[in-house]
């Protein structure tokens, strides 16, 4: 499978910002375990509640995005892991809001195994959506149902967990102090710190799962998802080595946890940014079309009458006027030409489009050249070169050429004739021709080289 450069450009970007991560993940731990002296905890009975409500606003909003993309693409993928988002703030309401409206005690089964479990179930459903076959398609989906689903079976976690209550085991029997946080310390339940195990093992397989398919395929925005799944993979690992399970300090595996939904924002903001850039280029694109189809409609048809009428034996129209009547109608069907194509077409595409119409027309043989791979121009500056290749071209047909060779090739255009020739340093000041493709040089900041002499043909090179 070939790849555009923007795809494979996009990929090593997605597998750097991964790999960044996992760095930055490591590092972190490593200071915190190595480091006794580094301050990784603090006494902050509100932090957990602030920490919580930010997920709780990041997380839906995360989904919701995701539930847009299910929308235009009907990927089972999306769905998933928009499910998986959804199940993390409903989590974090539990932890944010039970405590309060259910007086329950930070160590209580409400506010430790109900949202162990859910979280659990929330990396599970990150990992089968990171593993789902990436063209596999949902015909059809209910999101009404899917949401009363999810939201009857967390309830049901929920009451199950209160209604248990001293029933269940202490999740963490002794929360190290901040004093020997520094220091490894497995210490918790056996199931506790198997789920944490079992979390750890789904993010971080989550992780390379993702940033393979956002390398394959040049999304950005699962590239997000996926260093976002690197730290959470770290964070389950700090909390196994650092168990703070809401307790009153807060830890680095809190730090990092926030960490996840951050990225899992900044991604989802950049993926909207994305998203309003490409209706405005439909939008433009649309545009374009309908002058495309006015100009052939109106002007063309005018332009072309006006030349049936003054072509035929008995008219007597100076031939100037002929001659600036087809150049007319020459460049206004070159603009529907340019109107109507795609905004991405190559630049050799293009330009060799253009030089082959001319040679067409005026009965020159067209060679047309490419070298390498070519970093993309910006639709205005594209236009000015295929401007100034068409005018190189046309100016080779006052030239009687016969034969017109183009070399385009990275940051520069070649266009060579073996027409008669002339004297650069005695063509009129007024020679428009000339005059427009420095113009069009010098406005994108090129270099236009201009070498020719009389017998010799002409060579008209620009260097951007």
């Amino acid at each position: 499978m070939v790849h555009s450069p923007s795809v494979t450009s996009t990929g090593r970007r997605v597998v750097r910002r991964s790999l960044v991560t996992a760095v930055a993940g490591l590092v972190v731990t490593l200071v915190v375990g190595l480091l006794p002296s580094v301050p990784l905890a603090y006494r902050s009975p509100d932090g957990h509640l602030v920490l919580e409500t930010v997920v709780a606003t990041v997380s839906p909003l995360v989904a919701l995005l995701l539930y847009g993309r299910f929308r235009r693409s009907r990927l089972l993928r999306e769905l998933l892991l928009a499910h998986a988002l959804a199940v993390l703030a409903v989590a974090s309401l539990v932890v944010a809001v039970a405590s309060v409206v259910t007086d329950a005690g930070p160590g209580s089964a409400l506010t430790s195994w109900a949202p162990l479990v859910v979280r659990l179930a929330s990396a599970v459903l990150l990992l089968v959506a990171a593993l789902v076959p990436p063209d596999r398609v949902v015909a059809a989906a209910r999101p009404a149902r899917q949401v009363l689903a999810v939201a009857v079976v967390l309830l049901a976690v929920g009451a199950t967990a209160q209604a248990l209550g001293a029933a269940l085991p202490t999740a963490v029997e002794a929360l190290p102090s901040p004093e020997r946080s520094g220091r490894p310390v497995l210490a918790g339940h056996p199931v506790l710190l198997g789920a944490q195990s079992t979390a750890l093992a789904c993010f971080a397989a989550a992780a390379v799962a993702l940033t393979r398919q956002a390398r394959r395929t040049g999304d950005d925005f699962l590239g997000w998802v996926a260093a976002a799944a690197v730290l959470g993979a770290w964070s389950r690992v700090n909390y196994l080595l650092f168990p703070s399970l809401y307790s009153q300090w807060l830890y680095t595996g809190d730090v990092l946890r926030l960490g996840f939904y951050l990225l899992l924002l900044t991604g989802g903001l950049l993926e909207v940014r994305s998203y309003w850039r490409a209706q405005a280029r439909v939008a433009v694109a649309a545009e374009r079309r309908r002058l495309a189809r006015d100009l052939h409609d109106g002007a063309v048809q005018e332009l072309g009458y006006i030349l049936s009428v003054t072509s035929g034996p008995e008219d007597r129209t100076s031939p100037a006027v002929r001659s600036a009547a087809q150049r007319a109608l020459a460049e206004t069907r070159r603009a529907v030409v340019a109107l109507s194509s795609a905004d991405d077409e190559p630049l050799e595409a293009a330009v060799a489009r253009e030089v082959r119409e001319v040679g067409e027309r005026h009965g020159m043989t067209v060679h047309v050249r490419s070298e390498a791979q070519h970093a993309p121009l910006s639709l205005e500056h594209r236009e000015q070169v295929v401007r100034i290749a068409r005018e190189a071209a046309w100016n080779a047909r006052h030239g009687r050429a016969t034969e017109l060779r183009v070399l385009v090739r990275p940051g520069e255009l070649v266009v060579e004739d073996d027409g008669a020739g002339f004297d650069p340093a005695a063509v009129p000041p007024g020679r428009y021709g000339l005059v427009s493709m420095g113009d069009r040089a010098e406005g994108m900041g090129a270099v236009l080289a201009l070498e020719s002499a009389p017998g010799r043909g002409t060579r008209v090179a620009v260097a951007w």
